[in-house]
């Protein structure tokens, strides 16, 4: 599974949805967005803590098992991977 941990006023997390649009690539509708907005869920900031997600916007990719295999933490490093990220895990 692959989640992007992203705030609605981060601008680089911004791009990176913005980035995915353009891709076309239906695959990307498989990545699950955890909203970490001040007021979000209680549910998603224990998700986020559980990986040891400290910045938005991170792109974690977890196993079936819930354990995290890869992580890319920033617009350009997520954006620079995410084609191999789809590949191997979409």
């Amino acid at each position: 599974m692959l989640y992007i941990f992203s705030k609605t006023d981060c601008g680089p997390c911004i791009l990176v949805k913005k980035y995915f649009k353009t891709m076309n690539d239906s695959r990307t509708e498989q990545i699950q967005e955890i909203l970490l907005d001040e007021g979000c869920d209680e549910e998603n900031l224990e998700f986020a803590r559980k990986y040891k997600v400290t910045a938005t916007p991170t792109l974690v990719v977890i196993d079936e098992s819930g354990e995290k295999i890869e992580e890319y933490e920033g617009g350009v490093p997520i954006t620079q991977n995410i084609v191999k990220l789809l590949e191997q895990y979409a």
